[in-house]
């Protein structure tokens, strides 16, 4: 009877073992939910985390920072108003004041710039910044992939586009297993 109870237990645990969720096909091949292109980190759905737009907040910062405008203004320290982040998202409760202050955050800390608050009458640039979100997905599978769009554009006062940049985040979740 013990013989039997361990056979059947074996067969259960090889069953389980076989039952794992996957993207098939249609994502690549992924297998948990999480960011692609990157195994760092592990997501149940398709929306940002804090970690997830803190750090894309940063990658698209530091983009900008590097960029050759940034760099002409070594020793200029021109002011800058940081224009609220406009959510274009699907999600609602996405926490946008976090990813604006750890832009402002990081501009501030890099010293390549002044920022001023958005009432100020004296200033030589202004940003608008906006994060977008498409999805697409598959019902009947659970399956889902929604991309992230985080764009900041920089104008001086006359209006006048001098800066442009932006990342894509692309988060997928896989269909669920049935037993």
């Amino acid at each position: 009877m013990q013989y039997f109870r361990l056979i059947l237990l074996c067969a259960a645990l090889i069953a389980l073992a076989g039952c794992t969720s996957s993207l098939g096909n249609s994502f690549g091949g992924q297998g948990n939910v999480g960011i692609v292109d990157s195994s760092e980190r592990t997501h149940h759905d398709t929306k940002l985390t804090g970690t997830d737009f803190v750090q894309f907040a940063e990658k698209v910062t530091d983009k900008m920072l590097r960029s050759p405008l940034i760099s002409s203004w070594e020793g200029k320290r021109p002011k800058v108003v940081v224009g609220h982040l406009l959510n274009n998202t699907m999600d609602e409760n996405l926490r946008i004041a976090d990813i604006h202050d750890r832009i402002q955050e990081m501009l501030m800390a890099s010293g390549v710039m002044r920022v001023m608050d958005a009432s100020s009458t004296s200033f030589d640039y202004v940003m608008k910044n906006t994060i977008t979100s498409t999805e697409q997905g598959n019902s009947s599978t659970g399956e889902k992939l929604a991309n992230y769009t985080l764009m900041l554009k920089m104008y001086t006062i006359e209006g006048e586009l001098v800066g442009q940049w932006s990342d894509d985040l692309v988060l997928a979740k896989g269909k669920r297993s049935v037993f």
